[in-house]
């Protein structure tokens, strides 16, 4: 038989909880029925707070796919105004360069940020170029849409990650709480065996072990 550990982490101790409180619906734990009770309380208390974490993280997450994703528009933005502003005779290489910007390529090496700040500048100079044309006006418009666009899902992203860091806060400050409470619970188990409540420990602690 394996004695069930609290595994020293976020999922150890979600796992752990859960097969003790559900094997303690199967048995009689009136002898530990203070020590069960109070672990119960902050075994639900630390799920609320690991759940809290994961959907902390599953939200910034979701939110770094938006920006990577506003990433590629920026680029395919860029290399589109290039190739018009190329199709009017500008030198191919880097047709910015009468603006006094980078080539495209350079541009979209740049970080998300700091791109969109350029590609604003670009849009309005490239737009205002004298003979531009009705496609240059367009794809300058183009360009100056998808940095604005970045520039507000960027603004979403430190809140997600101070969502996050203090979701961890708050779970990492109940883990000692639960530990104690596991321990408690595991020490009144084995008192309650000296006693006479012959296999509680097993019935709430021990599993048989995997092959």
């Amino acid at each position: 038989m394996a004695t069930i550990q609290s595994g020293h982490s976020p999922g150890g101790r979600a796992g752990a909880g859960v097969q003790v409180l559900e094997a303690a619906r199967g048995v009689d734990v009136r002898p530990i029925k203070k020590r069960l009770d109070a672990f119960a309380r902050t075994h639900r208390a630390y799920a609320a707070a690991d759940a809290k974490v994961r959907r902390a993280e599953e939200a910034l997450r979701r939110q770094q796919v938006v920006v990577a994703e506003g990433d590629v528009d920026q680029n395919e933005a860029v290399d589109g105004l290039a190739a018009s502003m190329a199709g009017e005779g500008l030198q191919r290489q880097n047709p910015f360069k009468p603006l006094g910007f980078p080539a495209p390529s350079r541009i979209n090496d740049l970080g998300y940020g700091k791109q969109a700040q350029v590609m604003l500048r670009l849009g309005k100079a490239a737009g205002k170029r004298k003979g531009a044309s009705k496609a240059t006006v367009a794809a300058a418009r183009a360009v100056e849409k998808a940095a604005q666009l970045m520039q507000r899902e960027l603004k979403k992203v430190p809140p997600l990650e101070q969502s996050r860091r203090a979701a961890f806060a708050q779970r990492d400050a109940l883990a000692q709480p639960w530990e104690g409470a596991f321990a408690a619970l595991k020490r009144g188990a084995r008192a309650a065996e000296d006693d006479g409540a012959r296999g509680l420990f097993a019935a709430l602690f021990q599993r048989p072990a995997r092959a």
